[in-house]
């Protein structure tokens, strides 16, 4: 009863290393709660908030209309928190390697060391860096789910062939391979290369594991195209829907157009493309694993977790015994396995590309397109570990899956810091943004550019000002919309009318509203947001397009005596410290308001707390309260701060003299001197 225990432990001592890889590398981050919503993530969430789950049918239907089932689903369950989508898509990520484990253990059951390290680095694989957007990948991975259980599920019917008694179970198995399989396309076509593999699969399950069983008496051509037909039928439904009924409502077939254009042209650029592509999730996916993390803390963190991986990954990899002793898999000419694995990964890698190459999407390794590289991680991971049998000695090689898992963890540690300072960024920018602008008119837009949030599109962030202004709102239309100007301009603000009818559909979402309802904000890093006018345009470093768009810019759109206050959403996390931009925002406030009193009281608890601004030119409103109050010393106190002389300081007295009450105050002469820009 002793041995039961270890007995366990090393008949499944590949799934718990992966298990602790999974966990170490995707888990650590979503249980310290680094993460929020990003994304989409805030378009899916939103809908549920303002129509519940039975509404997205309707939402999905523009892209994806068989994939509503799992937003309802989880919407249902999880509501609008955010903690248990990171956990399932955790779980999911775990899924998957598992299911990928048994089917290689299932085709290839004498390789289990090589099994292993694809397992393993299929786990980590680098190119991928959007895990922590969840709401959004839950679908991509219960697609990559059901397709692996698909192919397990096949595999396991052939495996049934010859054992008596199991009519009932071979069927039930082809049925549950055949629903998860087109569920899984059907649902998300990401993965849809992946069947291009079934027949591999096959064929290698028979070559090694039907040799010598009865079933030799058949024809092994037979039961191969046997377990196969049903998931080309299968597929052969999908790609009739999709093309033909269907058809291509986001991205279309480019590379057919090109070729209809110029063949030969289109052929060569094809070429180019596969290859560029390839290298893309290949070498340059590994490549990127040796970037180091900024910070001193950080860099800690990043060294002590590829640390212990390493050794986790050494230790565990090398307990795990090779099966296969007459060919040992660091020979150097290819074992039979091993040529099987490679032809296999050479295969997923073409499949997967097809869904991009047909229709030109980028495949990269940075944001937003590395989303494209999960398809093809499957087939990376049985490239890299025969290659690695192949090109190394024996003893090395373990060493060399434990550096290369060690360092795509490290890789996703540093990824997650970027999404934790994203999540940072996003709190708050929308809290000074509640700051600023306690209410809004319904119907305003708001219009920014060069918006340093840059896992966001301004789609994102319209969900985030509806939820924040108006969060009783139900139904499919927005009050508020948020325009990202890069994105836009020549769309609606090209030549802006007064009056202009402006019209923004998003899926199911409706929102209309006019030109004379648009609020102009700035925003960058290390800096406060402003709210952009006529009257401030000539704000230092402004975009051409927010400065185009500032004449009509109306800062009337801010309701000041609303009540309740603006709140952002919980997701966007609590309410930060009163810092400098909050004196700031509340300051320019009540200048807005006309109670230069009140905005006197903020500025001087800013001077009292000793706060300072990031960015010198953040001192201009409270410069102006002080003026307004004829605190000369507070004024020249800010001037002081100022670079003498710079576009930030002309931008600084530009303002001041802007105020009638001020002009013909000798005591401004003096601010102006000091700041660098009097006569």
């Amino acid at each position: 009863m002793q041995k039961q225990p270890f007995l366990f432990l090393k008949k499944n001592s590949v799934l718990i290393l992966a298990s602790l890889v999974v966990l170490l590398t995707y888990g650590i981050p979503v249980f310290l709660r680094w993460f929020s919503f990003y994304g989409d993530d805030w378009i899916y969430i939103y809908n549920h908030h303002l129509m519940g789950p039975a509404s997205f049918p309707a939402f999905v239907a523009w892209d994806r209309p068989y994939s509503a089932w799992i937003y309802m689903l989880t919407s249902s369950v999880f509501g609008e928190s955010v903690l248990p989508y990171h956990i399932l898509l955790l779980l999911e990520r775990w899924v998957a390697v598992f299911l990928f484990w048994r089917i290689l253990s299932l085709v290839w059951p004498a390789a289990k060391r090589i099994n292993s390290w694809t397992a393993i680095l299929f786990a980590v694989y680098p190119g991928f860096q959007q895990q922590p957007i969840a709401v959004q990948f839950i679908l991509h991975f219960a697609s990559l789910d059901l397709c692996l259980f698909s192919i397990w599920s096949m595999i396991h019917h052939l495996s049934l062939e010859d054992a008596p008694g199991t009519m009932g179970k071979r069927i039930f198995w082809m049925v549950v391979g055949f629903v998860s399989g087109t569920t899984a396309m059907f649902s998300c076509e990401y993965f849809v290369g992946l069947e291009a593999i079934r027949p591999f699969l096959l064929l290698f399950f028979i070559t090694n594991c039907f040799q010598n069983s009865t079933s030799g008496k058949k024809s092994h051509n037979w039961l191969w195209l046997k377990h196969w037909l049903p998931y080309i039928f299968s597929s052969l439904i999908f790609l009739i829907w999709r093309v033909f009924i269907f058809s291509f409502q986001t991205y279309q077939p480019t590379f057919f157009v090109k070729l209809t254009q110029n063949w030969a042209g289109a052929l060569s650029e094809l070429a180019r493309k596969i290859v560029l592509d390839l290298r893309s999730v290949t070498v340059s996916a590994w490549l990127k694993t040796f970037a180091l993390p900024d910070g001193n803390h950080e860099l800690l963190f990043f060294l002590c977790l590829i640390i212990l991986i390493f050794i986790l990954s050494w230790l565990g990899l090398s307990r795990i015994p090779e099966n296969n002793k007459e060919e040992p898999l660091s020979k150097k000419v290819f074992s039979r396995i091993e040529y099987q694995q490679l032809i296999t990964g050479l295969a997923i890698l073409l499949a997967a590309g097809i869904p991009f190459w047909t229709t030109w999407i980028h495949v990269e390794n940075t944001f937003p397109w590395d989303r494209s590289t999960l398809s093809f991680s499957p087939g990376v991971a049985l490239i890299a570990a025969p290659l690695i049998a192949l090109f190394f000695k024996a003893s090395p090689q373990i060493l060399i899956v434990a550096l290369l898992t060690s360092m795509a963890a490290g890789s996703h540690f540093s990824n997650a810091l970027v999404y934790k300072k994203e999540a940072m960024k996003m709190n708050d920018y929308f809290w000074q943004l509640a700051w600023r602008a306690p209410g809004l008119q319904s119907g305003t837009i708001l219009v920014s550019d060069e918006i340093p949030l840059d896992r966001y599109s301004d789609s994102d962030l319209t969900p985030v000002i509806n939820w924040q202004y108006a969060p009783s709102l139900t139904g499919n239309r927005y009050q508020y919309k948020y325009f990202d100007l890069h994105m836009r301009a020549d769309t609606f603000f090209s030549n802006p009318q007064p009056g202009q009818e402006i019209s923004h559909n998003y899926r199911s979402h409706i929102f209309q509203s006019t030109t004379d309802q648009i609020l102009a904000v700035f925003y960058r890093k290390d800096a406060c947001l402003w709210v952009i006018t006529e009257d401030n345009r000539d704000y230092p470093g402004l975009p051409e397009s927010i400065f185009h768009i500032a004449g009509i810019s109306d800062q009337d759109m801010i309701l000041m005596d609303v009540n309740p206050l603006a709140n952002p959403p919980e997701a966007i996390g609590k309410e930060p410290e009163h810092g400098f931009c909050y004196f700031f925002q509340k300051t320019s406030l009540e200048l807005q308001r006309g109670d230069f009193t009140e905005a006197l009281t903020f500025a001087s608890q800013a001077l009292d707390l000793n706060l300072e601004a990031k960015d010198p030119v953040d001192w201009t409103p409270l410069a102006k309260a002080f003026v307004l109050n004829k605190k000369w010393d507070q004024t020249i106190q800010i001037a002081e701060k100022l670079d003498y002389g710079s576009e930030k300081a002309r931008f600084f007295c530009s303002q001041l003299q802007a105020l009638e009450t001020a002009r013909n105050q000798p005591e401004l002469v003096e601010v102006l001197r000091k700041a660098g820009c009097g006569d």
